[in-house]
């Protein structure tokens, strides 16, 4: 089944189980139990399969910071909570936040017919900045999307605590998380109920 290879493929980065050198067709078929051809038959193209798998990715980091807005309403929560997935699960987000797919041959091949989970989980923060009143609210979420990546990274490579070298990166990335919100979104936000993103007609993000 599709959904099951995709889940399998999800769990194996999830846990550590696969790294960015192991996603290669013949790994995966062989991971799959399929050949190479059958790879390319249904998903198009190793990136078709790995694009699929980043979304299933997008669908649990979405579920997880939707939880903790939903009880919180503090987009300083989310942040924390984008920051511990990508520490915890670093294969996984490399795939989904860094990995550089062909999105030339993915729109033809017509992955973005449809909302993306990525695309989703970015039009429910960029929701948030519009309901907070920014008077930019795009461009404060691609500084929002990118400063948390940004933290994820430098933590990730022992760097996060620089000035700071009695606390752990991990913490520091936290605290330096719920900053960049407290920074980016204004006080009223923080009242909102959550965002529901309405249909828009323009182009959707890629993520």
């Amino acid at each position: 089944m599709d959904d099951d290879g995709i889940e399998l493929i999800h769990r194996a980065l999830s846990a550590g189980e696969l790294t960015d050198e192991d996603l290669s067709t013949r790994r995966l078929a062989g991971l799959l139990g399929k050949t190479t051809g059958a790879i390319y038959h249904r998903w198009g193209s190793l990136d078709g399969l790995l694009f699929a798998v980043s979304q299933r990715g997008f669908v649990e980091l979405g579920a997880r910071v939707s939880s903790v807005w939903a009880r919180t309403h503090d987009l300083g929560a989310c942040a924390a909570t984008f920051v511990d997935f990508g520490l915890d699960h670093p294969e996984l987000y490399t795939l989904m936040f860094e990995r550089r797919f062909d999105w030339s041959a993915l729109r033809a091949a017509g992955a973005f017919q449809r909302a993306t989970p990525g695309s989703e989980l970015l039009a429910r923060v960029l929701c948030l900045f519009e309901q907070g009143g920014s008077k930019s609210a795009l461009s404060d979420t691609r500084l929002f999307m990118a400063g948390l990546h940004g933290i994820v990274s430098f933590a990730a490579s022992g760097r996060m605590n620089t000035g700071e070298l009695t606390q752990p990166d991990r913490a520091v990335a936290l605290a330096s998380a719920r900053d960049l919100a407290a920074r980016l979104l204004p006080p009223a936000a923080k009242t909102a109920n959550p965002p529901t993103p309405k249909p828009s007609s323009k182009k959707r993000a890629r993520a």
